[in-house]
């Protein structure tokens, strides 16, 4: 290690403050903003560098780390506050259309596309999780969800129309 323990924990103490505070300004959820920024000083103390400026390195690493970690999340957090932000209309009946869609899975989708779409967007499970779970290869989940969701596109296109 470059960096004694006095040292590190010297150097810890001075940017951990500022460190929490890019991270919360980026993530503005404690929790995730504490994990990242200990991850980068974990980052910091395993490699075998000395850096010049620490203080900027380490909010440089912060900060990349933190956006690198908004850009890794889940696509229905993405979907779910934009629906958020888009208020349905009063006369929307969201439990027919629930009911629609869960249709259309079960008619149009084989059964491995099913257990697919179920893993990811009912369980919530990453790509990876889901291709662990039904011991497949993450390009095989992809494919099929390519595959679902081309099929659910284009029949609720052709209903629509």
């Amino acid at each position: 290690m470059e960096y004694s323990t006095t040292e590190f924990e010297t150097l810890y103490i001075q940017c951990f403050p500022l460190s929490m505070r890019m991270a919360m300004s980026l993530l503005h959820e404690e929790d995730e903003a504490r994990d990242v920024v200990q991850e980068v000083f974990l980052k910091l103390w395993e490699s075998n560098i000395r850096v010049e400026n620490p203080m900027a390195f380490l909010i440089r690493a912060v900060r990349n780390a933190c956006l690198n970690r908004i850009n890794a999340l889940d696509i229905r957090d993405k979907i779910h506050q934009r629906i958020m932000l888009d208020s349905p209309a009063e006369d929307f009946d969201i439990n027919g259309r629930n009911d629609e869609i869960g249709s259309a899975i079960q008619k149009l989708l084989t059964p491995r596309e099913r257990e697919v779409v179920d893993r990811i967007y009912t369980e919530g499970l990453s790509y990876k999780d889901a291709a662990e779970n039904l011991d497949v290869s993450v390009a095989s989940i992809n494919k099929n969800i390519v595959s679902a969701l081309k099929k659910l596109r284009g029949h609720f296109k052709t209903v629509k129309s």
